[in-house]
């Protein structure tokens, strides 16, 4: 009431003042301008100059800026119309980081005022509809969404709002670069970095702490976001590979139209459409940056150029081209690799090995604005093997979501607890058991960030389907295969020293020989001196073998080296490498059935493809009988894949892509993604090769026993470490677990396919692989893992695997690992890796399944079929007894098959138990592994009767306690343990020796 009272007041003074005759009394007005004065608020500040043009005026900038460097002040004017335009911020650590200068997303906003402040508001693009009747529903429902706010201090000179660029830039950075954290306790010390205004563009940067005191530069590149003129969307098909931009369109009520996909590419078209081959409008244009070591550019530039090939093929001469930048002559140095403008090549020296191509695209349209690719110097370095980070990313390749649920459950299946250090597998289980909770079971597609770059491949794509700033793995697979590389070169130098060496004893008994023979003929010596050398045949073999080999490496050892390396491997390595993510930034995805074309005979005779895509991931062609025919060790430009999808993604007329899409059947034309690598077609794999694989495998594993005899006398030369030796070793059994995990995906494999309905040429989407082909594939992976010579393990060896002791920079972990090489652990968790990419219930479920696809009559590789051939492969000695005596010295059943055996009935106790599992084919499961372990059961029982006296006390130890654990697992006598690998979970299991299996009872 007293609010009333006072708000009437003044009104009954003025009527009382009118019924008097009085003037009324003026209400006092509050004549404060809105915004102080732009001249003393800009006071001290200088204002930043634009680019002049050629007549020597200034440009108009898209903002004006001011700065005061004293404390790192800067202010802009927005335009007087900035609210009808919308921005797009790119966003870069510039440095401070490891991977500073990688792009480190961008925003896609609008300012609008609200009295003195602006809102930054990011415009909702993820729903829309062009559809009349709909559109004003949708608009109402799918609202834009406000971000942060920045106070406008003045109105500038040019009549628009003028706002703190360093409260919005720093206040907020940590709302702009997602996941960065900013020192708190150091708020005031920030720095302007650069601040450059142009007509198209604005560039500023701020030099601010990072949480833990390191200063990081962040630069922002803000751009009018303008569709090009033009530029048409072109719509996505899932027969090839493109990166991605969606939307929902709820105008429209076909549930397959609803979702709208467009191809990210650049806007790219011929200058003179009549031309049948025409330079383009617009050249796609990349700067190399100074940075980038002088040696390695030729090379940088030809992976880059490669792709001119396909745009040729669609009448677009030089649509890509190349400058350096160059700090002597100061080429290029005025352009800035943040700058959205421009597309840069960026080299770090960081000792990591990783690429990057990554791209920024109009979020409506699909249109690349801007692409930077990160090269990093750590690849090409000698590769240091880190057995527990490498193997377990080696074994787990083809795990997906349902698999991945398994292991969280059940820990002792893990590649990545088996391979860790013993003192770290409770960390990692209980790490891998929380993922469990995360979408996909933790798989690295549900869970990983859709901004910065992590460790996963997958990074950047969810979310967003389009490579922002996803991980690569091309790079960092890479130095591994370099380092295979280098080995394998090594090794050959000592092949020819030795072949030499032999040549010339060769050549010396000889000699010696015929010398005897004249002797004993009584032949005279002055004779033989008047003899020519050239028909006498003894001083011509002692010239040959010292005259250099006049074979095919025999200019190796005078090649030109960079960095250790002839120039002709790692040079087109590193082309391959640049080519792969320039495809990235050309919008293409990971094509991981490149490799599945050519024989292996093929490829290394000169007739076949090493792939049909640079876009896949291809190991090293390394030939083990490399005398016969060595082919190109690495890929060469791009394959006919590659030009199909430019030639999809970039033809001008759009009629023309139902006759490219017809195509896709054509083999060279097949297609697979990251996706496509946890499912069931084995062709969808990282580093396999050729399209018999197989072969290729045999070949390797070949090389790997064939190297492991060397590494003493040709891998460590002398005044090396003999850790060098361990690292050799290690190596050796990262290439062999590939090439089992290569062939253990061929079990209960699925050729998958993407062919549509009525095409030309297609196929069923899915057919199973044909029986022959898993039972050859099963074969090799138990030949080359279940049998102790497939480690080429000797004393000899063993007592040579030792370990670098330093304690800085990343040589602790090695320093504190034991000197003494864990064989029963390694060996162990390379058979456990084995039995879990075999057995695990993903491919169990998947023979299961596959044995309706097959048709009545044909022959099918059956779920029976494939835990007996495992089993008998394990158990062979029940089946057939060793002969002779028997001591802990000599041991009826090897430490490293008592291991494995160990582990098969860990397997069969896992999958026996009721609710270990999920889904129908679960029980036929469960089923077939109780029936297999009474039945190994009572092999046990009747072996130890029949040959227990004369077994070591090693073997009958170990025979007894598996046939007493199967019996208590078949009578059901849970006992729960507190201390199972992985946590206190509290989940019934079985103690086997020192692996408890767990039961999870639900």
């Amino acid at each position: 009431m007293r609010r009333r009272i006072r708000f009437l007041q003044p009104l009954v003074w003025s009527a009382a003042a009118c019924l008097i005759g009085l003037a009324p009394v003026a209400v006092a007005a509050d004549d404060k301008p809105e915004f102080p004065e732009h001249a003393k608020v800009l006071e001290g500040f200088d204002k930043v100059a634009s680019p002049t043009k050629a007549d020597g005026t200034a440009e108009k900038p898209l903002w004006t800026l001011w700065t005061r460097s004293k404390d790192g002040q800067m202010y802009a004017e927005l335009p007087s119309g900035f609210a009808a335009q919308q921005y797009f911020v790119a966003l870069t650590v510039a440095s401070g980081e490891e991977f500073a200068g990688l792009q480190a997303g961008d925003l896609y906003v609008k300012f609008r005022r609200y009295d003195k402040v602006l809102a930054v508001i990011a415009p909702n693009v993820d729903v829309r509809t062009t559809e009349k009747e709909a559109k004003a529903s949708v608009e109402r429902l799918f609202t834009d969404r406000v971000l942060m706010e920045i106070p406008i201090v003045t109105i500038g000179p040019g009549g628009g709002p003028v706002i703190d660029m360093d409260a919005l830039c720093v206040g907020n950075a940590s709302q702009f670069f997602q996941g960065l954290s900013l020192s708190r306790s150091t708020p005031r010390i920030f720095s302007i970095k650069q601040a450059k205004a142009f007509t198209e563009n604005v560039e500023v940067a701020f030099e601010v702490p990072g949480s833990g005191g390191q200063l990081k530069t962040l630069h922002y590149s803000f751009s009018v976001l303008t569709p090009s003129p033009g530029f048409k969307p072109r719509d996505a098909d899932q027969r090839v590979g493109y990166f991605t931009t969606a939307y929902s369109d709820y105008g429209k009520y076909e549930s397959d139209e609803t979702r709208i996909r467009y191809i990210t590419r650049w806007h790219l078209e011929k200058a003179d459409p009549k031309l049948q081959l025409s330079p383009p409008k617009e050249p796609i244009v990349f700067y190399v940056e100074h940075t980038t070591p002088v040696r390695y550019r030729r090379w940088v530039k030809e992976g880059i150029l490669a792709w001119n090939k396909a745009f040729e093929k669609i009448g677009i001469e030089d649509a890509i081209q190349v400058e350096y930048q160059d700090a002597g002559t100061g080429r290029h140095m005025d352009k800035d690799p943040e700058d959205v403008r421009y597309n840069f090549v960026r080299w770090l020296n960081n000792d990591i090995g990783t690429a990057i191509g990554p791209s920024r695209i109009n979020p409506e349209t699909g249109e690349i604005l801007d692409a930077d690719i990160i090269l990093t110097d750590g690849w090409i370095r000698h590769f240091q093997m880190q057995f527990d980070k490498v193997m377990p990313k080696v074994a787990m390749q083809g795990m997906g979501p349902e698999t991945l649920a398994w292991l969280a459950e059940h820990p002792s299946w893990d590649p990545r607890v088996r391979f860790a250090e013993p003192g770290d597998r409770a960390h990692v289980a209980a790490a891998i058991a929380r993922q469990a909770f995360d979408p996909l079971a933790g798989h690295a597609a549900g869970s990983v960030g859709t901004e910065m770059m992590g460790d996963d491949q997958f990074d950047g794509l969810i979310g967003t389907g389009v490579q922002r700033n996803g991980l690569c793995l091309a790079a960092n697979e890479k130095g591994a295969e370099l380092a295979a590389l280098r080995m394998e070169l090594a090794m050959r130098a000592f092949d020819k020293k030795e072949l030499k060496k032999k040549k010339a004893e060769e050549a010396k008994a000889k000699a010696e020989s015929e010398a005897k023979k004249e002797a004993a003929d009584g032949e005279d010596d002055a004779e033989k001196k008047d003899e020519d050398p050239a028909e006498d045949g003894e001083e011509q073999p002692d010239e040959e073998a010292e005259s250099p080999e006049k074979d095919d490496d025999a200019d190796e050892d005078e090649a030109q080296l960079l960095d250790g390396m002839p120039e002709s491997f790692i040079g087109p390595q590193l082309a391959h490498l640049v080519a792969h993510e320039v495809g990235h930034t050309l919008g293409l995805r990971h094509n991981f059935k490149a490799t599945a074309v050519s024989r292996f005979d093929e490829i290394n005779g000169g007739t076949g493809l090493i792939a049909t895509s640079v876009m896949d991931y291809t190991p090293i062609n390394i030939r083990f009988h490399a005398g016969e025919k060595q082919g190109a060790y690495a890929m060469e430009g791009i394959g006919p894949y590659d030009v199909w999808a430019i030639e999809y993604g970039y033809v001008a007329d759009a009629k023309e892509l139902p006759k490219l899409l017809a195509k896709s059947t054509e083999p060279e034309l097949a297609f697979g993604t990251d996706e496509d690598t946890s499912g069931p077609d084995p062709f969808a794999r990282r580093y396999d090769f050729g399209s018999d694989p197989l072969t290729y495998a045999k070949d390797q594993m070949e090389l790997i026993n064939d190297r492991r005899t060397k590494l003493l006398e040709a891998f460590v030369e002398d005044g090396d470490g003999w850790f060098k030796a361990r690292e050799g070793y290690e190596m050796t059994l990262s290439m062999q677990m590939r090439q089992l995990g290569m062939m253990s995906n061929w079990v209960g494999g699925v050729f998958v396919r993407r062919d549509v309905k009525g095409q030309e040429g297609a196929k069923p989407p899915l057919s199973v692989v044909e029986a022959k082909d898993q039972r050859e594939a099963l074969e090799f992976v138990i030949e080359n893992s279940f049998r102790d010579g497939a480690y080429g393990l000797t004393p000899e060896l063993l007592s040579h695997l030792t370990t670098a002791k330093w304690m800085d920079g990343n040589g602790w972990q090695s320093a504190m690992s034991d000197s003494v090489f864990p064989v029963h652990d390694r060996i162990e968790g390379m058979q456990a890796s084995v039995m879990t990419q075999l057995l695990n219930p993903t491919v169990l479920r998947r023979v299961y399944d596959n044995e309706l696809q097959v048709p009545a009559g044909e022959d099918a590789f059956t779920l029976p079929e494939l835990l007996e051939t495992v089993r008998t492969a394990v158990w062979t000695e029940l089946v057939k007894a060793p002969e002779g005596d028997f001591s802990p010295r000599k041991p009826m059943i090897s430490s490293l098959r008592r291991n494995l055996q160990r582990e098969h009935v860990s397997r069969l106790i896992d999958l026996s138990l009721p609710g270990a599992g999920n889904g129908a084919a679960f029980k036929p499961i469960s089923n077939l592994a109780s029936m297999q372990l009474k039945e190994i059961a009572d092999e046990l029982g009747t072996f130890l009767k029949e040959h227990g006296d004369r077994a070591d006390a090693y073997t009958k130890a170990h025979l007894m306690e598996a046939e007493s654990m199967i019996r208590k697992a078949l009578d059901a006598e849970y006992i729960y343990n507190a201390n199972e690998i992985g946590g206190s979970s509290g989940r019934p299991m079985i103690i086997f020796g020192n692996e408890p299996a767990a039961a999870n009872r639900r």
